[in-house]
């Protein structure tokens, strides 16, 4: 169920019932009932009484919160990846860059986000910190759904392709503190930029402060 929140399939405000979700994935009620309880505990999902389990809405205040600590997090990775990352590693960064360039030329949005994740999990393994990636990986999970279409946004694989280059030097270089700060202004979203990115998501995705 938490890759059906990764691919965007589950929606903020979206409701569900255990028999629903039992057909949907082809198992008895109780390994959902045991998921959602799980993913309730995450804060991927809220129980409403009477209703059924809903994915909740983030207001814009929680979803501001949530991209700022996972800059920073990111950052972090990205810092210690730069001091830790091994000769096989650079190589496999290397070739994630590449995809995402092809991706990016061809304009195949698809494409990018695959090549996009496979960037960044290499920096991740680098960083040689689970604590950094389990977090990370709650905090996307959580905002995924309304992260789903950023690269549809016009101009955004190509800014997103000139941010991981620089990532890439900066870590290909050394420079730990240089690929922290070049990671944090990749993932961040702020002023003008974050105002067009909350333009851009459906109304009914946002929930009340």
């Amino acid at each position: 169920m938490e890759q059906s929140f990764l691919d965007g399939t589950f929606l903020p405000g979206q409701v569900f019932d255990e028999r629903s979700l039992a057909e949907k994935y082809a198992v008895s009620r109780t390994p959902v009932r045991e998921a959602i309880l799980r993913l309730v505990t995450q804060g991927l999902l809220q129980v409403m009484p009477r209703a059924g389990v809903l994915v909740p809405k983030l207001s814009i205040k929680e979803l501001l919160s949530l991209l700022e600590m996972l800059a920073e997090l990111e950052g972090a990775c990205a810092k210690f990846a730069a001091k830790r990352m091994d000769s096989s590693e650079r190589l496999a960064l290397k070739e994630a860059f590449l995809a995402c360039e092809a991706a990016a030329h061809a304009g195949d949005s698809a494409a990018y986000k695959k090549a996009n994740a496979q960037f960044h999990e290499v920096i991740y393994a680098a960083s040689r910190n689970d604590w950094a990636k389990t977090q990370i990986r709650a905090l996307r999970l959580r905002c995924a759904s309304y992260q789903r279409s950023r690269f549809d946004l016009p101009g955004r694989l190509e800014q997103s392709l000139q941010e991981h280059r620089e990532v890439l030097l900066r870590i290909e270089a050394g420079d730990c503190e240089g690929a922290r700060q070049a990671m944090i202004a990749h993932i961040s979203v702020g002023g003008r930029d974050f105002a067009e990115f909350v333009s851009s998501l459906p109304s009914e995705f946002i929930g009340q402060e």
